[in-house]
């Protein structure tokens, strides 16, 4: 099967630009179309079942674990993923969002939120990329329509400026500490509610966010992509993610180079 062709420039709204610049997020909707979604969604969803092949069931997972299963790098394991992962529509959308020249992967990952799968917890994207730019941001696409009852994730408005609130990796303590901080700097919380398929959030890396429980009877499948600014470099790793992050993500780059390997491709501008 031939799968579309997700290179069509979007006509991102000056409106929706000052919105994401002022919150540190924003929802772009029709950024895809319902029939590219289903066309890329059977190829996402082997690589999420090559990821986690027998799940164990949720009651024996831990908080992380109950939130969703989650599928890195896709585009690494299935080829056809390139397709949606390394999209210029996706990356041109949010180079304009940023307001920088250029943007290049960090990586792709599915979120599925199963039947009856837990709370996303508070916490902070940036968290676990050693770079050195606050020029990230992270898009979050439903493959199929959200239900009223599930809805898209719940943003902290204005939290990007904060930097790093030091809630750590996600967790019930990351939850924890970003609560008491919305409550010290009297934050108000935004959601997007629920999306048609090809909707999409985006959000800065320091924007702290979280997304209610899934209590239907149907998975809520959700691919993300992750990109930061051309030109920023690698910065020495604060803790063992960020550790695991460096080897991972960066294609050997070591702190102090530009993060700009083959595993970092420049997504915007083509070419």
């Amino acid at each position: 099967m031939t799968l579309p062709r997700l290179d069509r420039s979007f006509p991102l709204a000056a409106e929706t630009i000052d919105y994401f610049a002022e919150h540190g997020h924003c929802c772009v909707r029709g950024l895809a179309d319902a029939a590219e979604c289903a066309a890329y969604l059977p190829e996402i969803q082997a690589g999420v079942d090559r990821w986690h092949p027998t799940p164990a069931p949720l009651a024996d997972r831990d908080t992380y674990g109950k939130a969703f299963l989650q599928a890195v790098a896709l585009r690494k394991i299935r080829e056809s993923i390139a397709g949606f992962t390394d999209a210029p529509r996706f990356a041109e959308v949010a180079a304009r969002l940023l307001g920088v020249d250029g943007v290049r992967l960090y990586h792709d990952q599915a979120l599925f939120k199963e039947a009856g799968g837990g709370r996303t917890p508070w916490h902070q994207d940036q968290a676990y990329w050693p770079l050195d730019t606050p020029d990230t941001i992270t898009m979050w696409m439903p493959l199929l329509d959200v239900h009223p009852d599930v809805g898209s994730m719940i943003f902290v408005d204005g939290s990007h400026r904060d930097g790093d609130v030091e809630a750590g990796e996600i967790s019930n303590a990351s939850d924890d500490a970003i609560t008491a901080s919305i409550t010290e700097r009297d934050r108000a919380l935004t959601t997007h509610g629920p999306l048609r398929a090809g909707d999409a959030t985006f959000h800065r890396g320091w924007t702290s966010h979280s997304a209610g429980p899934n209590p239907t009877d149907r998975v809520r499948p959700v691919m993300t992509i992750i990109w930061f600014a051309d030109g920023a470099r690698v910065t020495e790793p604060t803790g063992p993610q960020q550790r695991f992050d460096l080897e991972a993500w960066l294609g050997g780059r070591n702190p102090g180079e530009i993060a700009d390997s083959s595993e970092n491709p420049l997504l915007w501008p083509v070419g």
